[in-house]
């Protein structure tokens, strides 16, 4: 094993199991995208084995048509007591 795999390695050492699924769910999902499909992670995110990918809801329609969505700026600053 290289220095940097034993310094990842004892890294890992004591995290929580949550701490751990995280990270290996962003090691499938982002380092190893072609392999991840071959190994899924069984802790009830993925989802009856799709997966989202970051940008997938680009291009969808969130906002009625007509709606102006500044119209509520002066009440979202008075509830973040932001000055302005």
């Amino acid at each position: 094993m290289s220095t940097l795999q034993n310094q990842i390695t004892q890294s890992l050492e004591g995290l929580s199991d949550d701490s751990l699924r995280f990270i290996l769910d962003m090691i499938q999902r982002f380092v190893l995208p072609s392999e991840s499909r071959s190994v899924s992670i069984n802790y009830g995110v993925v989802t009856q084995g799709k997966k989202r990918r970051l940008g997938s809801m680009k291009g969808q329609k969130f906002i009625a048509d007509g709606h102006d969505i500044d119209e509520c700026n002066d009440e979202i600053a008075r509830l973040f007591e932001v000055d302005g």
